[in-house]
């Protein structure tokens, strides 16, 4: 196998890595166009890389080489840590940073991941390899010789096994149902709120709504760079994207992003008002129902919801599964 290695603040991204991540029903932030914008916001190298058995893609990886640096700072395209760690995820999204061709076994995807770390360590003084938010039946490819498993905050997966909203909801607990239904009279009671499933959304407004979110939840002492409101409109451009919203005279209230690749919906990014400037509590509880009632619109046999607040949204149905941080040289 064979690895391009490509840096995406330098080179052009080669035509095989939208081809990879169309073949396999990748959401439209795994395609190229919107990496490359998030790119130029890192505060550390970008890598990209397409592995290739004969002509074929194979497998994709993305992350960032984890060195020295200011924080505070972007990313000069060009420069490179004297050594560091090679973080396998897809950034901005938190997401794991790798993806194999479906018909690909065990021993080939460990091919793959081998055919990787080769180039990796041919162009960077590697530490180390941290591939982050790793599903069970990919820890085996990339688990390597020495290699630390941990166990992080799971997925959640919900399965639309109800024929209507109305059977979802009856399917809760009695308690959490209760809870539910109350939320959503309080929200759809106040006339200035306009709930809707749209195609399009505000880039602006967007774009500041989630990076208000993410502000919230970074970590002390770290610091994140924004998502650049031009990622806002390739979502916007994708026919597979679209957006669960709140909205009032003054805006966006809020917003989820929804990716459907016919098979199933993903949650991305979230996104709402701050309370002193108008935003109204429960907002991301309320819109949960709605997320389903697309979902069982659209057809599709599963929803999954994304990392965090586990046990919320096992309330709502959902089943945890394992998630796993892999490190080790």
């Amino acid at each position: 196998m064979r690895t391009d290695l490509i840096d995406p603040l330098l080179e052009p991204v080669p035509a095989a890595w939208d081809e990879l991540a169309v073949g396999t029903g990748a959401p439209v932030f795994w395609h190229a166009a919107p990496l490359v914008v998030a790119a130029w916001t890192a505060q550390t190298p970008p890598v990209m890389a397409v592995v290739t058995d004969g002509a074929r893609p194979v497998a994709l990886f993305h992350g960032r080489f984890q060195g020295p640096a200011d924080f505070r700072r972007f990313h000069r395209p060009g420069t490179v840590p004297p050594l560091g760690v090679l973080e396998c995820r897809l950034a901005p999204a938190s997401v794991a940073g790798h993806r194999f061709a479906a018909d690909l076994d065990a021993t080939a995807r460990a091919e793959a991941v081998a055919a990787f770390e080769r180039a990796v360590r041919q162009r960077f003084r590697v530490v180390a390899f941290c591939y982050r938010h790793v599903e069970s039946d990919a820890v085996a490819a990339v688990r390597g010789r020495g290699r630390r498993v941990l166990s992080v905050s799971p997925d959640t997966v919900l399965t639309t096994e109800w024929s209507s909203v109305e059977d979802y909801l009856r399917s809760l607990p009695p308690k959490w149902r209760s809870q539910l239904k109350k939320i959503r009279a309080t929200v759809a009671a106040d006339p200035r709120v306009h709930r809707a499933v749209v195609d399009e959304v505000p880039v602006a407004q967007a774009a500041r709504l989630v990076n208000l979110v993410r502000s919230r939840h970074q970590r002390r002492g770290l610091v994140r760079a924004p998502i650049p409101e031009q990622y806002f409109a390739l979502l916007n451009a994708d026919p597979a994207t679209s957006f669960a919203t709140y909205s009032d005279s003054r805006g966006l209230l809020a917003l989820s992003t929804l990716h459907d690749n016919g098979d199933d919906v993903r949650m991305s990014y979230w996104g709402n008002r701050d309370r002193t400037e108008g935003g109204l509590p429960n907002l991301y509880f309320d819109h949960y129902v709605d997320v389903v009632a697309h979902t069982l619109a659209l057809g599709r046999r599963t929803l999954y919801p994304g990392k965090g607040m586990t046990q919320i949204k096992q309330r709502f149905g959902a089943r945890a599964e394992p998630n796993h941080l892999v490190i080790g040289r």
